[in-house]
């Protein structure tokens, strides 16, 4: 019955008209959504349409691929955001990279849970996802650009805000713990140099705590992109890991950016294989 393509409009920047998904994808069915996609994605998943494309952010497409992880439904990422880390990673570069994946390969890729929640990217505690809450703050009346240096600014004059952890029975005192979906590669905060997708590996990143001027330091080099060459960092790959904050039974976490509050422990497990993409023919998302 071919496809549905659902349209976020306030996914990022760039104005993607309703008009242009639908002339450039014929034949399927192009629904402009009012902020959350889920529930017109959990329908589409009903009707039992051919795929799922999402015309929007690493955000968005995160809400989409939690529905379609585990099914035979395809996603078709439509890169539409402020980043789109998720699409560029798979091959989907842009509008064109999108409308040749509509009628190109299929291929599974690894997606990250903790506790039941899905993320193509990664997952963070601690810092980060204070960053994210106070940017989604000062963006309803500042530039996005300007309001996440503003709100890194506002964590670098603030005091404590560290958090004892047992991160697989190993204690830590940490800023922030960082689970990537697949390995990264040196550009950690930038995103941009995703190692793999398909290796069944979490990327974990601890930002420690426990030495002299960490805070300033962490927050200066998570500004200028710089943290994953910090001595503060410690790193391992695994495909399973538990995180515990002790005296803590809630816990702020962000998954693609968006954040959510989840209990502790936090079990994260990397699901290999578990969602199906649309990719350009000829692509391989192992190279990316």
């Amino acid at each position: 019955m071919g496809g549905v393509i659902l349209m976020n409009p306030a996914a990022g920047p760039d104005d993607l008209a309703v008009d242009e998904l639908r002339e450039r994808f014929p034949g399927h069915d192009v629904v402009e959504c009012d902020g959350d996609v889920s529930e017109a994605a959990a329908d589409a998943l009903k009707r039992g349409v051919d795929f799922v494309g999402v015309a929007g952010g690493d955000g968005t497409i995160r809400s989409v691929a939690e529905l379609l992880s585990g099914t035979d439904v395809p996603l078709l990422p439509i890169p539409a955001g402020t980043r789109n880390h998720f699409a560029k990673d798979v091959g989907v570069d842009d509008i064109d990279a999108a409308v040749a994946a509509a009628s190109g390969d299929r291929v599974r890729v690894d997606v990250g849970d903790v506790n039941g929640h899905r993320f193509v990217n990664n997952s963070s505690i601690g810092v980060y996802p204070e960053i994210v809450i106070r940017r989604e703050a000062h963006e309803k009346r500042l530039p996005k650009g300007i309001a996440n240096v503003v709100a890194v600014w506002e964590q670098v004059r603030r005091r404590g805000q560290r958090f004892d952890v047992v991160v697989d029975d190993q204690r830590h005192t940490a800023w922030m713990v960082f689970v990537g979906n697949g390995k990264y590669g040196d550009g950690l905060i930038d995103l941009a140099d995703r190692e793999s997708i398909d290796g069944n590996c979490l990327d974990v990143r601890i930002a420690l705590a426990d030495k002299p001027m960490a805070r300033v330091r962490l927050l200066l080099a998570l500004l200028f992109g710089r943290l994953s060459r910090s001595q503060l960092l410690e790193r391992m790959t695994t495909a399973a890991v538990d995180i515990d904050l002790e005296g803590r039974t809630v816990v702020e976490v962000a998954l693609d950016g968006e954040v959510e509050r989840l209990e502790s422990p936090l079990r994260y497990r990397s699901l290999e294989g578990e969602l199906w993409v649309l990719v350009p023919p000829g692509t391989n998302t192992a190279d990316r």
